[in-house]
């Protein structure tokens, strides 16, 4: 019961302490509010701009966050500091590969790890950040391994746009297959974080896959991901049994209980008619009439 009480206590000084973050930070926006002309220009810049990269694995690649717009915002807040997000994180620097001073990113040899959404931000005030530019980067591995995909299973794809779809409104993501087709039907919005599944994979889907997020008036798009897929053939009868078993395991072992309950329960019930045969025996013999008028 203690250990309940300091539980609960521990909850509602969280929410307590969470709500007086939220009204600090309110109230410093109220007093370092960011200028409305300043706002504008960042916000138009940003619908105007078409942040993107591509690069192989192994070669040099710079994003540069600093701008006339950005040189504006510094001008009016000394203190303010850059800030980058990639893929929806706080951006780590590898020392190893990068030179960064906080405006631009140098890779000195970029990875596949590296594409993906980047967000440029300029915390002007302590907890108060303003998002000031966005970049796509893609990086083509030199030697892609594939990603083994099984016949008429199921696989998901990431495509780390969701920094574009908040930004930019009206965007829609696709898969790109060989750069021929695209793999859905319909567009997903670009906002989501979720990954982007297959149902049933089939051979035709092998090959070369790039998310391509498309803003649909402007037509801009912006690449942040690829994959080289590569899915098995079709088995036959019997593999497409086991195919479903093991895609289908807790199915088939309700299946197999349900099966056994069934002739466990038979089996019981017999055992029990068995039972109350030899407690009751055997129906007892009727002893025959005796007619009075035989008698001597």
């Amino acid at each position: 019961m203690v250990y309940f009480f300091v539980f609960i206590l521990c909850v509602c000084s969280f929410f307590s302490f969470s709500k007086v973050v939220a009204v600090n930070n309110g109230a410093r926006s109220q007093q370092f509010p960011f200028p409305d002309r300043l706002n504008k220009l960042v916000d138009d810049y940003i619908l105007d701009s078409h942040n993107v990269a591509t690069a192989t694995e192994g070669s040099q690649t710079l994003l540069d966050c600093r701008n006339n717009v950005t040189k504006k915002v510094f001008r009016k807040f000394r203190q303010a500091k850059y800030r980058w997000i990639h893929n929806g994180m706080l951006f780590k620097v590898d020392k190893d590969r990068m030179r960064y001073n906080g405006r631009r990113i140098l890779f000195l040899k970029v990875r596949p790890s590296d594409s993906g959404s980047y967000m440029c931000q300029i915390e002007y005030e302590p907890f108060l950040v303003k998002t000031v530019a966005v970049f796509a980067l893609l990086v083509f591995p030199e030697n892609p391994p594939p990603k083994v995909v099984h016949y008429g299973r199921k696989f998901c794809l990431q495509c780390n746009s969701a920094a574009i779809g908040h930004v930019y409104f009206y965007t829609k993501r696709n898969w790109m297959i060989d750069d021929i087709y695209y793999a859905f039907d319909q567009g997903i919005p670009a906002k989501s974080i979720n990954e982007d599944c297959i149902d049933f994979a089939t051979t035709t889907m092998s090959g070369d896959w790039t998310c391509v997020t498309t803003q649909e008036y402007t037509q801009k798009q912006w690449s942040t991901a690829f994959y080289r897929i590569k899915v098995t053939s079709k088995p036959p009868v019997v593999g497409n049994l086991w195919l479903f078993i093991s895609d289908n395991v807790i199915l088939m072992v309700i299946l197999i209980l349900g099966v056994v309950l069934f002739f466990v329960s038979l089996l019981v019930a017999k055992l029990k008619r068995k039972q109350k045969t030899a407690v009751v025996g055997p129906p007892p013999e009727t002893a025959p009439l005796v007619n009075s008028e035989n008698k001597i």
